[in-house]
């Protein structure tokens, strides 16, 4: 039996006052709730004291990677000045921390013309990371949300990189099944009060006509299997617009899980890739701990380019995390990873933090790199 949780009350009251929530809802509460929801709460969820790792927590490994790639980009654009390097989602800054501290390092002329924007809707994380970028702090700022597109406050937007390393996973989804030859929907409602799934029709007209795209358009009614499953993560498509309006030159980077239509259709999460974790365990309930366990479900990323063309974005490419950091470390063979190693302790503990990255039992295979690009060959601004 599991303990109840500070979140718990309050989704027993909305529940009983507004009827069953949508998953959408459940795990918006759940990850966001303004004091008790998992990214707001003041316990340590990153790392190895908290629930999980990302790449971030590779560092300096995954850092130097990126920030040989962002050299790249800032030559293909001309070098502006300056050269805005944005992240969704920082968390607690150690990717950013290692990022800035490198190029100051390595690439000089890039550092002095980078400026540094963190969005994060946590307002613990961002007070972790104003500690943490203390010594850059002339060169970033911390904010709750995306800047008003250019064109609202006359500027130019963005040049340069947009980074969302896990963001687009934490985005919360409808959960739809298909059930006697119809569309359900997956509600989270009350058992003797305790958090219980039911299933009703769709919240939203919109959502059945989403959840069609998930099974192959080839397939009759009959055919199609029982309990299949459907994501639909509606504000996709809406931040990829926001982005589209903030980024007026550069890339948009996206390394997440992910998969795209195609591979659904053909059986890969026929019961849907929604998972939690809690102390560096997979949790299959997600009904358990509400608040103080994180929930994830992999990204479409086929809705993320068909959103990104419709924003102005071209589809640079969509690879392996493995393929992509293998691209940018074979350049120099990787040598900006050891350059600084003093022992041959320290140069084994870096390729063992390297092979995570790469190899496809690690996050090599299981994460996908989409890079879209906006105006890459623009003139730029003033010259």
């Amino acid at each position: 039996m599991h303990p109840d949780t500070p979140l718990l009350p309050i989704l027993r009251d909305e529940i009983r006052a507004c009827g069953p929530l949508s998953f959408h809802r459940f795990m918006e509460l759940c990850l966001y709730h303004p004091q008790h929801g998992y990214y707001n709460s003041a316990r340590v969820k990153l790392g190895a004291a908290g629930d999980f790792y990302t790449s971030a927590h590779l560092a300096p490994v995954f850092a130097r990677l990126l920030a040989r790639h962002f050299v790249e980009v800032w030559h293909v654009l001309g070098d502006p000045s300056p050269f805005d390097l944005v992240e969704l989602g920082p968390g607690d800054g150690l990717l950013a921390c290692e990022l800035l501290s490198w190029m100051n390092q390595r690439f000089p002329e890039l550092s002095s013309c980078v400026r540094y924007t963190g969005i994060e809707q946590s307002s613990p994380l961002r007070d972790r990371l104003e500690q943490r970028l203390q010594f850059f702090a002339g060169r970033t700022r911390i904010l709750e949300n995306l800047p008003a597109p250019a064109p609202a406050h006359g500027g130019e937007g963005f040049q340069g990189c947009i980074f969302a390393n896990e963001f687009f996973d934490a985005l919360p989804v409808h959960l739809l099944v298909w059930r006697g030859g119809r569309w359900q929907e997956r509600y989270v409602s009350l058992e003797r009060e305790k958090l219980a799934w039911v299933e009703g029709p769709p919240s939203l007209p919109s959502l059945a006509k989403e959840a069609e795209l998930y099974f192959d358009s080839g397939l009759s009614r009959e055919e199609r299997e029982e309990g299949w499953m459907a994501e639909i993560r509606p504000l996709a498509a809406p931040w990829m617009q926001k982005l589209g309006q903030c980024l007026s030159r550069g890339e948009l980077i996206v390394v997440d899980y992910g998969y795209t239509l195609e591979e659904w259709r053909q059986g890969r999460f026929p019961t849907g890739s929604a998972l939690a974790y809690r102390r560096h365990q997979v949790g299959y309930d997600l009904l358990a701990h509400p608040g103080d366990q994180d929930m994830t479900a992999h990204v479409n990323v086929s809705q993320l380019i068909d959103a990104g063309r419709q924003s102005g974005f071209a589809v640079r490419s969509l690879q392996s995390q493995e393929k992509f950091l293998m691209e940018i470390g074979q350049e120099d063979e990787f040598g900006d990873l050891f350059a600084d190693c003093f022992s041959d302790a320290e140069r084994l503990h870096r390729a063992q933090l390297l092979k995570t990255l790469l190899l496809p039992q690690g996050m090599g295979e299981a994460f996908r790199v989409l890079v879209l690009e906006k105006n890459p060959q623009a003139p730029v601004p003033g010259i």
